[in-house]
């Protein structure tokens, strides 16, 4: 799990700096140079799809998604608990959904043969991104279930 965790860290990390140095190269070229590169859009673009996928894993994983306290704030410790597992198994679905249609339009994709306009590879490694961080975002979600199960065990002895 810790392999894992500093892989997702890591290539997310490496993603933002690359996109963010690319960009700042673009934008100096266009406006010092009247100069302009084609891909440069289209990479930020996709390394920020990747980004956002892997980026999700990592939220559950720390636990920091967007949520509404105020149903959870207002129930007992014990309800608290009942209440985190039944969102995770919610959000467990909703992934699964999110690995189903994401391989669908890989395949689709593969099927196809689409490729990226001016980096000129499959469009299938962009949609790849869906099912990866949708699997990820599993294994973090059910690793959090257990260990909310596991400390609600101990909490009632």
């Amino acid at each position: 799990m810790r392999i894992l965790k500093k892989a997702e860290d890591v290539f997310v990390g490496t993603a933002l700096i690359a996109a963010t140095l690319v960009l700042f190269v673009n934008i100096v070229l266009r406006y010092f140079f009247d100069a302009n590169t084609t891909w440069a859009e289209e990479f930020i673009r996709y390394a920020m799809i990747w980004i956002a996928f892997i980026g999700s894993s990592i939220c559950f994983r720390r636990g920091i998604h967007v949520g509404v306290d105020l149903l959870i704030n207002s129930v007992s410790k014990a309800g608290k608990k009942v209440l985190q597992v039944y969102i995770n198994i919610i959000a467990v679905v909703f992934m699964i959904f999110l690995i189903k249609f994401g391989f669908d339009l890989v395949i689709f994709s593969m099927d196809t043969g689409q490729i990226t306009p001016s980096l000129e590879i499959k469009m299938y490694w962009i949609y790849l991104a869906i099912p990866v961080g949708a699997i990820l975002s599993i294994v973090h979600i059910i690793t959090q279930t257990i260990n909310l199960l596991r400390n609600y065990q101990t909490s009632l002895d």
